[in-house]
């Protein structure tokens, strides 16, 4: 996520124990140049542990953000491997516990650091910069939808793991909105693990809540709507699991289908039950996309409206590690 520098940098780290994610520890680590900040803080981290090391190596630790707090530090004079930025941000975030430790769950304590520095007005998120094959398949989406006539369209996507599909995915919902006149994009969830996901890499990267607005319960939908609707990309979470949904999602009744877009995760685990095909027809998108690791035919065995089907492979995982892939001579 962040890469090497030539210049020392300041590192921020969020992490719970799973055996206590009700309480979380906040601390900062100080890269020098051309060392990489993630293996960095994750040592720091470790280091912290003292002599029950073995709980991070066992796997019992989470490890909910790095943030970069470069930018942060310099902008209020503490730029230097003694200040304690991490205690400066501490006493405006509050819940302190005692030391580093806050009595607040890992994820909740991330997102009032991140509030406080977009406030701050500095950077510190990371911009994506795609791979060769993720700009290669955004490409084959786009050129799939633009020459489509328009009207009710269904696409598959098949892409193997490790290919980076949530982050690619809200950097595609992005271009939907700023390219292709979508204004409202619905991600049906059958497996709610999907959808924090998306929510924490939607926070985790730069330029996005500038275009997008991400909508994490249907109670605040209709505000969402009244409030951002063509200003913004309105992201929202929908749970297939939702009772009474005819009542609660009304209001999207009344916006164009052509302005409508679905975006189904991991959407051969569920979405192609007949409950979940209703709710997503209720939502009533001209285009309807799933995506999946594997099983991509069980994903769309419901759907009468199926464009076409993209794939990535592991097989094409695999040459692309080995530099053999045939279309990386033209992204290279």
């Amino acid at each position: 996520m962040f890469g090497v520098s030539d210049e020392d940098r300041l590192f921020g780290y969020i992490w719970s124990e799973k055996s206590n994610e009700n309480e979380s520890k906040f601390g900062q680590n100080y890269v020098e140049a051309n060392k990489k900040p993630m293996s960095e803080s994750k040592k720091r981290i470790r280091e912290s542990l003292g002599v029950r090391k073995d709980k991070f190596d066992n796997d019992e630790i989470i490890i909910h953000g790095i943030i970069d707090l470069t930018e942060y530090a310099k902008k209020h004079n503490m730029f230097s491997k003694k200040a304690k930025v991490d205690d400066h941000i501490r006493k405006q975030i509050g819940f302190v516990k005692q030391g580093e430790v806050h009595s607040l769950s890992g994820d909740v304590l991330l997102k009032k650091i991140y509030n406080l520095l977009d406030k701050s007005e500095t950077k510190f998120r990371p911009t994506y910069k795609p791979r060769f094959y993720q700009e290669y398949i955004k490409e084959i989406f786009l050129d799939k939808i633009n020459t489509t006539d328009k009207g009710k369209n269904d696409i598959g996507l098949e892409l193997a793991p490790r290919f980076g599909k949530t982050l690619w995915s809200i950097d595609l919902i992005q271009t939907l909105f700023q390219d292709c006149g979508y204004k409202i994009c619905f991600l049906p969830a059958y497996v709610l693990t999907s959808s924090s996901s998306f929510g924490k890499t939607f926070n985790e990267f730069d330029g996005y809540s500038t275009n997008m607005i991400l909508v994490e319960t249907i109670d605040e939908l209709n505000d969402s709507i009244s409030n951002y609707y063509g200003k913004k990309m309105i992201i929202v979470i929908v749970s297939l699991h939702m009772n009474n949904y005819i009542n609660k999602l009304k209001k999207v009744l009344e916006l164009p289908s052509y302005e409508k877009v679905s975006f189904v995760d991991e959407a051969d685990f569920g979405a192609h039950r007949l409950n979940s095909q209703s709710l997503i027809k209720y939502l009533d998108c001209d285009l309807n996309i799933y995506m999946t690791g594997t099983a991509i035919e069980r994903a769309v065995s419901p759907l009468e409206n199926l464009l076409d089907i993209i794939r990535f492979s592991y097989i094409d995982m695999l040459m692309v590690q080995k530099g053999e892939h045939p279309i990386q001579k033209y992204f290279v």
